[in-house]
């Protein structure tokens, strides 16, 4: 797998989130919880694990605002003993996941941040979903 922190969007994070009081490190990551890019805070092992935990939390927001009627989530926030997560959409079948330094980060001030880089970057963000591979027959390639 490629360096997700070498890339473009590594840098932008870095330059975007990675310089914001009380950022610990953000992953960029499809939907379907592969990772496109990370900050150099955070190893490319633990930024896939990172990615793969947030799409799993983000399906489980999905179900818990369907279930409400919420019409849509927006915003996911993890708050724990040392540290809080924060997780948003960012562009289609992409999300934008930080954690932070501690349990008094300024959320506010860091979903800020999150939202300009997402509303910035828009469809560039955007992953396209991954569709599976059929043979000729219909079914699944091996």
């Amino acid at each position: 797998m490629s360096d997700t922190h070498a890339n473009t969007l590594g840098w932008l994070l870095d330059e975007q989130l990675g310089s914001v009081e009380g950022v610990r490190y953000a992953v960029l990551m499809s939907g379907d919880g592969l990772l496109k890019a990370r900050t150099r805070t955070i190893s490319q092992e633990d930024g896939e694990k990172l990615a793969a935990l947030t799409a799993s939390l983000r399906a489980s927001g999905r179900a818990w605002d369907e279930f409400t009627g919420g019409q849509g989530v927006r915003q996911q926030l993890i708050e724990s003993v040392s540290t809080i997560g924060l997780t948003t959409a960012a562009g289609h079948h992409t999300m934008l996941s930080v954690v932070t330094t501690g349990p008094h980060a300024d959320v506010g001030m860091i979903s800020h941040h999150m939202a300009l880089l997402v509303v910035r970057l828009g469809e560039q963000l955007g992953t396209r979903e991954r569709t599976p591979v059929l043979q000729p027959d219909g079914g699944p390639a091996a």
